[in-house]
Parts: C-alpha cells; sequence; structure tokens
C-alpha cells in the first residue's frame, strides 16, 4: 500500500501546481507564465519572512524570546487550519478523483491518506516559511543549542497535522450532512462560511475582552501570555518547552497526540469514505415534470443566471470568493457594536481604521472577487460558451454583474450598520458610500482582466483554480496595491483632506475600470 499511497500523492501535487504541466509542455507562453508565478510566489514568501522576522524580533526586545516558538507554532496552525477548512471537503470527498482512481487496483484507505498527504505537504511548506524565519532571528539573537534546532525542525514536520486532522474532521461533517440534503452544494457553503463566522466573531470577542491585560502583558508578565497561549492552543506550549528547555518528553507528548489524532480520524473516516463521495454525487430527480410556458429573456439576465448557478454549484468556489464579503459584513458588525476604537485596538492598528475606514470596506470584497477564476471555472467546456451567439461584451458583462449581484447584499447591510454607527457628515457619508462601491466593481473588472491573460482550462481540480492560480494571487496583489497607496497618502499625510484623497481614488479606479472594458478580450 505504501507504493500506491507515493504514487497517488505524486499524481495530486503535479496536478495541484500544475508542475506535469511545466516539464513537458513546449508551448513558450505558458512557460513564461509559470516563470511569474514562481516570481509573484516568491515575493509574497518574501513579505511573510519579512513580517515573520519582525514579530520575533520585537517578542525578543520585550523579553519574551522563549514564546517565540509559541507564537510561531500558534500562527501556522491558525494559518493551515483556515486554509485547509475551505478546501478539504473538495479535496477529500472529490467524486471524479475517486471514480478514476478506485477503478484502478488501489485500496480506499490509499486514496484518502494519498489525499491528506498531498494537503499535509502544502500545509508543512507553509509551516517552515513561518517558523524558519522566526527560528533564524532567534538564533541570531538567543544563541540556542543544537537541541533547538534539532527539535524545532522535527516540530515543523508534525506541526500541521493536527490543524489538518481538525480542520479535515469539520470538511468531513460539513460534507457528511451536506450529503443528506437536496441542495448540497448551498448547505455546504452555509455550514462553512458559518462555522467559519463564528470563529471569527469568537475571536474578535476575545481580543475585545483581554485587551486590557493585553497591554500589561508586552511590558513584561510572560507568565500571563504563556497562560493564554497554554489554554488556547497547549501544543504551542509543549514545542516551545521541547525547544527552549529541551524537554523531549513534551515533544514526544506533542508528537503522539498529532499522528494519534491523525490515525484515529483516518480510521473513522475509512469506514464512511465511499458512501459520503457517492452520496454528494448523488442527484435527486422527480417524476412530475410538467411543461410551462416558455419565457424570453434578454441575453444578459440569461448569461447572469447560468453564471450565478454556476457560482453557487462550486462549494469552494462560493466559500472563498465569498469571504472577503463575510469580512467586510464582520467589520461593520464590530464597528457598531464595539465603535472604531475598539476594532483599532483589535487589529493593533491605533487611529488607523477612522481614517481609512472607507478604503478598508471596499478592498475587502474587492480582493478575491469571483472574477478573478470565473473564467478559469469554465474549464474544458469554455469552448461551449464560445458557441454560444453572445458577443464577448456579453459574456464579460455577465461575469462582472454576477459579481455585482453577489457583492450587493453585503454591501447593503455593511453600509446601513455604519451609518448607524457612525452618523458620517455629508461629504463623509458620500464617501463611505462611493468609495466601497468603486472599489467592488474595480475589483470585479480587474479580477477578469487578469484572469483573461492567465486563464487554467484544464484542471482536475477546483482548488487549483480558485486558490493556487496566477490569476487569484495577481488580482489580490492589483487590489491590495491600489489601496495601500491611497492609504499611505492618509496616514504619511494627515493634513491633506481625506475626501480629496478619495475622490482622486475614486477617478483613477472608474478610469481603469473604462481602460479595461476598451480592451476587453477574451482568451
Amino acid at each position: 500500500m505504501t507504493r500506491q499511497i507515493r504514487l497517488l500523492t505524486k499524481l495530486s501535487l503535479y496536478g495541484m501546481f500544475g508542475l506535469n504541466e511545466f516539464r513537458h509542455t513546449k508551448d513558450a507562453r505558458k512557460k513564461r507564465r509559470y516563470y511569474l508565478f514562481g516570481i509573484l510566489w516568491a515575493f509574497l514568501i518574501v513579505m511573510l519572512a519579512g513580517y515573520v522576522c519582525a514579530l520575533s524580533y520585537g517578542l525578543i526586545t520585550m523579553g519574551l524570546g522563549k514564546l517565540v516558538p509559541a507564537v510561531l507554532s500558534v500562527s501556522v496552525s491558525l494559518l493551515i487550519f483556515f486554509f485547509t477548512l475551505f478546501k478539504a471537503g473538495p479535496v477529500l470527498f472529490d467524486r471524479k478523483a475517486y471514480e478514476k482512481q478506485i477503478a484502478v487496483p488501489v485500496t480506499v484507505r490509499a486514496i484518502i491518506v494519498s489525499r491528506f498527504l498531498s494537503m499535509y505537504i502544502t500545509s508543512m511548506l507553509l509551516g517552515f516559511l513561518v517558523l524558519l524565519p522566526g527560528m533564524a532571528v532567534c538564533g541570531l539573537m538567543e544563541n540556542p543549542g543544537v537541541i533547538f534546532w534539532i527539535y524545532g525542525i522535527a516540530a515543523g514536520i508534525f506541526l500541521p497535522l493536527l490543524p489538518l486532522t481538525l480542520a479535515s474532521i469539520m470538511g468531513a461533517l460539513i460534507a457528511g450532512i451536506s450529503s443528506r440534503w437536496k441542495r448540497k452544494n448551498l448547505i455546504s457553503i452555509v455550514l462553512t462560511i458559518g462555522f467559519v463566522c463564528v470563529i471569527m466573531i469568537g475571536s474578535m470577542r476575545m481580543s475585545a475582552m483581554e485587551e486590557s491585560e493585553l497591554m500589561g502583558m508586552m511590558e513584561q508578565m510572560a507568565g500571563q501570555m504563556e497562560g493564554q497561549i497554554r489554554s488556547m492552543y497547549p501544543p504551542a506550549i509543549w514545542i516551545a518547552d521541547a525547544m527552549g528547555k529541551g524537554e523531549a518528553v513534551k515533544l514526544l507528548l506533542f508528537l503522539a497526540v498529532s499522528l494519534g489524532s491523525f490515525l484515529l480520524f483516518l480510521e473513522i473516516l475509512r469506514h464512511f469514505y465511499v458512501n459520503i463521495c457517492m452520496l454528494l454525487g448523488a442527484r435527486e430527480t422527480k417524476g412530475n415534470y410538467r411543461m410551462r410556458v416558455l419565457q424570453r429573456k434578454s441575453v444578459l439576465r440569461t448569461m447572469v443566471e447560468r453564471e450565478l448557478r454556476h457560482y453557487f454549484s462550486s462549494t469552494i468556489y462560493a466559500t472563498n470568493t465569498l469571504m472577503g464579503e463575510i469580512l467586510m459584513l464582520i467589520l461593520a458588525i464590530a464597528v457598531l457594536a464595539t465603535g472604531p476604537e475598539t476594532v483599532e485596538a483589535m487589529l493593533g492598528l491605533p487611529g488607523v481604521v477612522s481614517r481609512i475606514l472607507p478604503l478598508l470596506v471596499g478592498f475587502l470584497p474587492a480582493m478575491i472577487p469571483l472574477t478573478a477564476c470565473s473564467i478559469s471555472m469554465e474549464g474544458k467546456q469554455w469552448w461551449m460558451l464560445q458557441t454560444l451567439p453572445v458577443t464577448e461584451k456579453d459574456v464579460i458583462r455577465s461575469k462582472v454583474v454576477t459579481k455585482l449581484l453577489v457583492s450587493l447584499p453585503f454591501y447593503l447591510v455593511s453600509e446601513a450598520l455604519l451609518f448607524i454607527a457612525l452618523r458620517p457628515a455629508d461629504v463623509d457619508a458620500l464617501c463611505l458610500l462611493a468609495v466601497p462601491a468603486v472599489y467592488i466593481v474595480f475589483g470585479a473588472r480587474a479580477g477578469l482582466a487578469v484572469n483573461s491573460r492567465f486563464p487554467v482550462f484544464d484542471w482536475e481540480n477546483e482548488v487549483r483554480v480558485v486558490k493556487q492560480s496566477a490569476s487569484t494571487m495577481l488580482t489580490m496583489l492589483v487590489c491590495l496595491v491600489s489601496v495601500l497607496v491611497p492609504a499611505a497618502v492618509l496616514l504619511v499625510c494627515p493634513d491633506i483632506p481625506a475626501a480629496a484623497v478619495y475622490a482622486v481614488t475614486a477617478v483613477l479606479l472608474a478610469a481603469a475600470v473604462w481602460g479595461m472594458d476598451r480592451k476587453a478580450a477574451l482568451p
């Protein structure tokens, strides 16, 4: 079975990152795209490493150097948990891939382990990208012994297991519950987003309650911080004790809990795996079909309805691209419930939220628009859309309008909550309304423009398109730059009226949308 697991995992990873195509393609254009993708990844890795180094340096200078491994372990675990939660169900219970693999002489256990390992390897790489810069700062400033490095590498190898297992359990529960409903995908989307919202709101409330204690901890009360981490995630303290104090028993305890939870989950899942895969792929039909009066609809309405059906038919597509809207709504609720000052304290950005609130509200739904992968999500059926009697403009408008319709309810509710909380004056009210609206339109159009330049049609799993494509990352980078520039002007030059900066930003974004429409082209 080991050979089966190795081959299936290798196949999954090659398909996940497009390595097979990169190795064997003769198309120079595709090669350039992969090189660009690699440069983008390198840029993001450098940014992440810089942030981790700054965090570790700050903790050490405050006398909290012994807690750096614990803080980094908690950060890695949370990152892995949230990244895995969105893709655990689609990756573990991919029915199409299961039907292809079960036809060859492999066991169900090998299929499950290989899919889990594919997520584990990517999570382990992410974990080391966080751990290694922090360990390097500790090594330069604290001069730890060899045990620190040996135990740190060992902990980094096994650190993803526990959050991966927990996220996979939640993914399995969501998939199992939704598989028994008629609207499987819709139920799965609601359950996933609901679970994430509960965690986010809970963590925000906890931050608000403990803000007064946190200031004291930052001064010198390392014991209180250790107690907080111990109560939230004990394995992080085990890792810190093993790396800092050389306690091998704590490392063995961490390894036992991580491996034990994974093996137990694997054994339980093996008994329900086939049924969940089959139920997720089942379709309910009724025998009461009646011919009704045919209706004539406009091209745009027909195309938008098609896009909406396609959008909500994919759990990973909807949950990942809806998180910006969810965060916008949570931000508005937080401002209404606690006030801008408390939100600034939660984010660790005093005085920032009230100054750049319209930019922040607009950036959240624009950072990962559904249009950033809407063309790629057509997959191998893209040619069918091109055969329809519609123009390129119709296709582009339908995809942009779909994004706007999905964002509209969240935008309206968020704006209403912010107006109730802040009661802005005339100019501030106009900025709070107009700037987020312009950003939503800009994000939708920019995502489609980027995806038209970097489409991926030969994917086997939606995870590659939604979470790992160059289009998604480039769109996020474009939207991030479009927010950072005016935000930097507002923060660095407080004498400049905010309304003037917002007006210039809105005009430039509107001009960018007009320019993209003028040069619109599909692959």
